[in-house]
């Protein structure tokens, strides 16, 4: 209800359970550290894969899985393992008849640093290790949870190459640069799609955890341990 024209308040002060100027800049604060870290790990990560194969052994290690995996779903010709220019065998050739003849009907693919997911692994263990009112041991335990995640939705990605590529070139069989969706649909996932994925992995992430329904199952206590 408004008070007439002219007409004194009789509550001349902000209610008390208003936001005044000083704890909106604290809020402010603990907020901002969020997005301050995410720039510090970006360049740590950057100066971390400045040199080539920085991550060799997780690159080595998902390069002998994702050429498995290609064997166990879609047949043993389907690629190969084979060693890269750096003298490590962190590269999947997929081969199709239907691939471009121009590259023997094989499509080289390296699994760079940057293909490892860890990337991806620091980013989300940093939106969780900063969330305010969540508990240490939840903290862990979700990044841990988070990390085998992303670890499969890594490699989930790499597995759909293929298909992607096989679903492009049947329409012109042999032409180069038929596998050209398969390139759209990688750069698309390296530049959006992950982080879209990561941020509303977070959110809901967010929003479990701070439910009542997971704080009654759980009794967590909210509270930084």
């Amino acid at each position: 209800m408004e008070l007439p024209i002219g007409e004194p308040s009789d509550k001349p002060k902000v209610p008390k359970n208003d936001v005044d100027l000083k704890e909106f800049i604290e809020m402010g604060k603990k907020y901002l550290v969020i997005p301050i870290s995410l720039i510090f790990v970006e360049i740590f990560y950057k100066l971390l894969t400045a040199s080539q194969d920085t991550l060799a052994w997780i690159q080595i290690f998902e390069a002998k899985l994702w050429n498995k995996l290609n064997h166990i779903i879609f047949g043993n010709d389907s690629s190969i393992l084979v060693e890269h220019k750096s003298g490590l065998k962190t590269q999947v050739e997929l081969y199709n008849p239907n691939f471009p003849e121009i590259t023997n009907n094989i499509i080289p693919l390296y699994v760079s640093d940057e293909c490892a997911g860890v990337h991806e692994i620091l980013f989300i263990s940093v939106l969780i290790s900063l969330t305010p009112n969540v508990s240490r041991k939840i903290k862990v335990w979700s990044i841990m949870i988070m990390a085998g995640i992303i670890f499969c939705l890594n490699m989930l990605r790499l597995v759909v190459l293929y298909p992607i590529a096989l679903s492009s070139c049947n329409k012109n069989p042999g032409k180069v640069n038929c596998e050209s969706a398969m390139y759209d649909f990688h750069q698309f996932v390296f530049e959006w799609g992950f982080l879209i994925t990561l941020v509303v992995m977070w959110i809901s992430w967010f929003c479990i955890v701070n439910s009542k329904f997971f704080k009654n199952i759980f009794e967590i206590n909210n509270s930084d341990e």
